[in-house]
C-alpha cells in the first residue's frame, strides 16, 4: 500500500510538471540531431540501415527460412516489426537510466521534479518509434498484405510497452545513482537481450527447455502481440500474453516510482 501512495504521488509530481516535461522532450529531440545534415530522418534510416543489414546476413548470406516459401517481403516485414519495438524500448532504457547522474545541475535546483528526467527521456525514445512504426505501417501495405483493423489496437500496446519501459527506467535511473556501472550493465544486458527475444527469429524456434527466457520477458510478449496485429491480422493468439503486457507495465510503473520517491531527496548529495 506504502508503494502504492509512494507511485502515485511521483506521478502526481510528473502530471503537475507536464509543461516541463513536453519541453525537456521537445529539447531533447532537437539537440540529438543537432548539426546533422538530415536531422530527425536518422530515426528512420538508422532502422533502415539495421534491417538491410540483418537481412542480408541471415536471409542472404546464411539463406535462413523461417517456414516454407518464406519471401523476403514476408522477412523485411517480420525484422522490422521487432526491431521497432526493440529499438524503442532499448532507446529508452538506456537513456533513462543515466537521467540523474548527466543532469546534476538540474537536481540541485530547488523543487526541480526529477521524475520529469526519466520520464522525458522514455518519452523521447516513443516518439522516436512511432515514426518507425510510420514507416512499418507504410511497408506492411506496400510489400505486405496491407493493414486491417487490428492495426487500431497497436496505441494500446505501444502505450503498455511505453509505461514498462518507464517504470524500469525511473528504477535503473535510480540504481545508477548508487552505482556507476548500472549503464554499462544494462547496455550488455540491452545486446544479449536482443538476441534472446524473438526479434530476428520467430518464437517457434526456441528450445523447449529455454522457454524460461521467453515467457517471463515482457519485450517478447510485446513484439509478439505486435506481429500477431500487424502481420498477422489477429488478435493475439494467447490471452496470457495480453494480461501479461499489462501487468507487467503496471508492477514497473508501481516499483520503479516508489523507489524513484522514496530515494529522490538523496540525489542532489550524489550526483
Amino acid at each position: 500500500m506504502a508503494a502504492e501512495v509512494s507511485a502515485r504521488s511521483e506521478l502526481r509530481a510528473l502530471w503537475e510538471a507536464r509543461r516541463l516535461f513536453w519541453a525537456l522532450t521537445a529539447n531533447d529531440l532537437k539537440v540529438r540531431y543537432l548539426g546533422s545534415s538530415i536531422g530527425f530522418f536518422w530515426t528512420i534510416v538508422n532502422p533502415v540501415l539495421e534491417i538491410a543489414t540483418y537481412t542480408f546476413v541471415f536471409y542472404v548470406l546464411l539463406d535462413v527460412r523461417f517456414h516454407a516459401g518464406q519471401t523476403t517481403g514476408q522477412y523485411v516485414l517480420y525484422l522490422l516489426c521487432g526491431m521497432v519495438a526493440w529499438n524503442g524500448f532499448a532507446d529508452g532504457i538506456t537513456r533513462a537510466t543515466t537521467a540523474i547522474t548527466t543532469h546534476g545541475h538540474m537536481i540541485r535546483k530547488v523543487n526541480f521534479p526529477a521524475v520529469v528526467l526519466p520520464a522525458q527521456m522514455v518519452a523521447s525514445a516513443v516518439i522516436n518509434q512511432l515514426f518507425r512504426t510510420a514507416v512499418l505501417l507504410v511497408a506492411c501495405v506496400l510489400i505486405g498484405d496491407g493493414l486491417t483493423w487490428h492495426a487500431l489496437l497497436l496505441p494500446v500496446f505501444l502505450l503498455a510497452q511505453s509505461l514498462f519501459c518507464l517504470g524500469a527506467g525511473m528504477l535503473l535511473s535510480v540504481l545508477n545513482v548508487y552505482f556507476r556501472d548500472v549503464g554499462h550493465w544494462v547496455n550488455a544486458a540491452l545486446m544479449i537481450g536482443m538476441f534472446i527475444t524473438p526479434v530476428v527469429y520467430p518464437p517457434g524456434l526456441y528450445p523447449r527447455k529455454f522457454f524460461l527466457l521467453l515467457y517471463p520477458n515482457p519485450m517478447a510478449q510485446y513484439i509478439g502481440i505486435y506481429q500477431n496485429l500487424l502481420l498477422g491480422h489477429r488478435l493475439p493468439t494467447a490471452m496470457s500474453s495480453v494480461i501479461y503486457a499489462f501487468l507487467a507495465a503496471g508492477l514497473a510503473l508501481v516499483i520503479g516510482a516508489s523507489v524513484f520517491a522514496h530515494n529522490r531527496r538523496r540525489f542532489a548529495d550524489m550526483v
